[in-house]
């Protein structure tokens, strides 16, 4: 199953992705921002602007603010973007200007800060075009940083972190203007290049299975592993991972057939047992056979199959989020009701991206059909993983590491089923704990 969700970090990697291996990135950057309701505003204009004034002291210095309009939770439209191109110390304003769409819920702004210098911003505003021309401001609580001078960014959404080096506090503006201003101050920022797991130009290849061509990326040395993503996703939702992962082993991480860049012109439906057949294929064409595999969601479905089809090729086992079958006694009724009615909506469309889309939650609703007495059959050392507030109900996980012979079961407190990006310093830990006790043992 798959969940969708945004996050404001995410902002850093929108605003630096590249076609090529590796990814410049500033280390030190900060984010602020918040949500509109703005439905009763749809369809109108508006504006999103802050007066700035930066001292930059290096380079590095990037500012940057967004808007991103939401029309429900599986619905994005492209984001806003407007960069300051400033060089002196004046205050100026940053603006955006566009339209709002009709089925527009709320609108999310943000305001991204990098580099090493002192950035004041005031007189943060949202504003809509009335019918007569005028432009009417929606209020936004403290937008001028005039309340909370101990923490003027109370009621913002902010970074997760504050960078080390960075300081936030009120300031006094010493312009006509007067009153408070908000005041970034960081320092520490350096140049950090990132890997760009599932687009890296320089190792990404394919293999060509009747016409169907898998893409796959392979990092580190050592024993292989495998890793299968979820539904709708790729080897990217392995991002956090990869890189701890390939410390230890010889990490092969695919995108499965119809998912980020491989290539499936097909227009039949697709099965997990298709995508296990595609990944026994593969390991043959790679000349390897006992192969620790790590699946995801979608990915541990996979992995199951692999398991009782090719036991030949499966070492150690680990699913994450896995399900024997799509009904309301392994899945949350939630999900299964949000998944028919989004399959209801993708049937209507007839562009490329949807057609796919449907085929590939056309078998999350009607697969996988994995037997309890096929389990018995695994001989692999498992290891079967689900978070406390999974999609995945935890009797059913239960029942899933109940009727595998040599398998373990841990349930993460708290955590949901997207726990490998929500908590991956502990996700990762239990993997490579598990991997090493079972190198030990054997």
């Amino acid at each position: 199953m798959r969940s969708i969700k945004f996050n404001i970090i995410s902002l850093l990697t929108l605003l630096s992705l590249s076609a090529f291996s590796q990814t410049k990135v500033v280390s030190n950057s900060f984010n602020f921002g918040l949500i509109l309701k703005i439905e009763k505003f749809a369809g109108s204009d508006f504006r999103y602007s802050l007066d700035l004034k930066s001292t930059e002291t290096d380079s590095l210095k990037n500012v940057v603010i967004k808007t991103q309009q939401v029309i429900n939770d599986d619905e994005w439209l492209d984001a806003n973007l407007a960069k300051d191109m400033v060089k002196d110390t004046l205050w100026h304003p940053l603006l955006i200007s566009s339209k709002l769409n009709p089925k527009t819920k709320e609108i999310w702004l943000y305001a991204n800060f990098e580099g090493n210098g002192n950035f004041f911003v005031d007189n943060l505003k949202f504003e809509i075009k009335t019918e007569n021309g005028d432009w009417k401001e929606v209020p936004i609580k403290n937008a001028d940083f005039e309340n909370n001078p101990d923490n003027p960014l109370k009621g913002f959404r902010t970074s997760a972190k504050i960078p080390d080096g960075t300081t936030i506090s009120s300031h006094n503006r010493t312009d006509s203007v007067g009153g408070k201003t908000l005041l970034i101050k960081t320092t520490k920022a350096s140049v950090i290049w990132k890997t760009n797991y599932g687009s890296n130009k320089r190792i990404g290849k394919y293999c060509n299975i009747n016409g169907i061509k898998i893409y796959y990326e392979t990092y580190g040395e050592g024993e292989p592993l495998l890793l299968l993503h979820g539904n709708g996703q790729s080897i990217v939702d392995f991002t956090k991972q990869i890189p701890e992962l390939a410390k230890h082993y010889r990490v092969i991480a695919v995108d499965t057939r119809a998912q980020g860049k491989s290539i499936d012109q097909n227009s039949t439906n697709l099965s997990y047992d298709i995508f296990a057949s595609d990944m026994k294929i593969l390991l043959d064409s790679l000349h390897l056979k006992k192969v620790n595999v790590l699946g995801w969601s979608d990915g541990g479905n996979t992995a199951l199959i692999m398991a009782i089809k090719y036991p030949k090729y499966v070492g150690k086992l680990i699913v994450m989020g896995a399900n024997l079958n799509p009904t309301e006694d392994a899945v949350e009724k939630s999900m299964l009701t949000k998944l028919k009615k989004d399959l209801k909506i993708l049937q209507q469309k007839n562009d490329v991206e949807s057609k796919q889309l449907t085929r590939l939650l056309y078998m999350l609703s009607t697969e996988p059909n994995i037997k309890v007495e096929e389990l018995r059959t695994i001989s692999a050392k498992t290891l079967v993983l689900a978070g406390e507030k999974d999609v995945i109900k935890a009797e059913h996980t239960k029942l899933i590491a109940d009727h595998i012979n040599k398998s373990q079961l841990i349930i993460f407190k708290k955590e949901t089923h997207m726990v490998p990006e929500e908590n991956a310093p502990l996700f990762n830990k239990t993997v490579i704990d598990f991997l090493k006790e079972a190198e030990i043992k054997n």
